[in-house]
Order: structure tokens, then sequence, then C-alpha cells
């Protein structure tokens, strides 16, 4: 691992066009719904010799199926993570499942989902980080 590099990192899915400025107010999310944590934003740890970025990419592929590209990190919010904000060109989908045994869902939501282990105060704070 680099130095100074995270343990984890955790996806930010937007959108390519939407605009968000806070939860429920323009603009979707992508949240994936782990069995036992709840709804939650893609991510995981970074294997070893792995670039944050491509751990970022690597974690959105295998938990919900879709490429993105990395626009820009917030390497503050959790102390040994870094959350990026990636932006995936639309989807018609609203939900669907992948080949994940630690993901029962996917989906797109404009607003905070049903959440269990996470607050809405989390992903409130990464909406307006990511929207200035």
């Amino acid at each position: 691992m680099q130095a100074n590099a995270p343990r984890f990192v955790l996806a930010w899915v937007t959108v390519e066009g939407e605009q968000l400025t806070a939860m429920g107010e323009g603009g979707r999310i992508l949240f994936v719904e782990h069995p036992e944590r709840g709804w939650e934003i893609p991510g995981g740890h970074l294997e070893p010799g792995e670039s944050p970025e491509k751990a970022l990419l690597r974690e959105l592929r295998e938990e919900t199926g879709l490429a993105g590209t990395l626009v820009r990190w917030n390497r503050t919010y959790y102390p040994e993570g870094w959350v990026g904000h990636v932006q995936v060109t639309p989807t018609t989908e609203a939900s669907w499942t992948v080949n994940d045994a630690m993901v029962a869902k996917v989906a797109w939501w404009t607003a905070t989902p049903p959440v269990k282990t996470w607050t809405e105060d989390e992903f409130e704070d990464l909406a307006l980080f990511f929207a200035s």
C-alpha cells in the first residue's frame, strides 16, 4: 500500500449531467444493499499494491456492474478512508442485482434510503461536499 494511502475507499456515484445539491434535491445517488448493514455506498478495502483509484473503480464494478470516471476525492471525511465522487453514464434501470454475495440489490435513490449502520447525516454531508 502507498504511503498515506487509505485503508478503504467508498464511491459517491452520480449520473453524468445530473446536478445534486443535497439529498432529496435533484439528482440520483447509487446505493448498494448489504445483507446485514443495509443500504450504503459501494466500496471496500484496497488490495496489496493497489492504488486508491483502481480499488475504487474495481469495487464499483464488483458491487454494481458499472464503470465510471473518478471526478475527485474527499480524503478527510473518514480518518482511514477516502470517498471518491464517480460519475457514470445514465442507466435506464432503477434497481438491479449483481453476482456478489455481499450485495442484495443495487438502486438509484434521490433521497437517503432507510439506513441501519450509516447515518443520514453522513450521506447529506457527502452530498453537500461533492455538490460544491
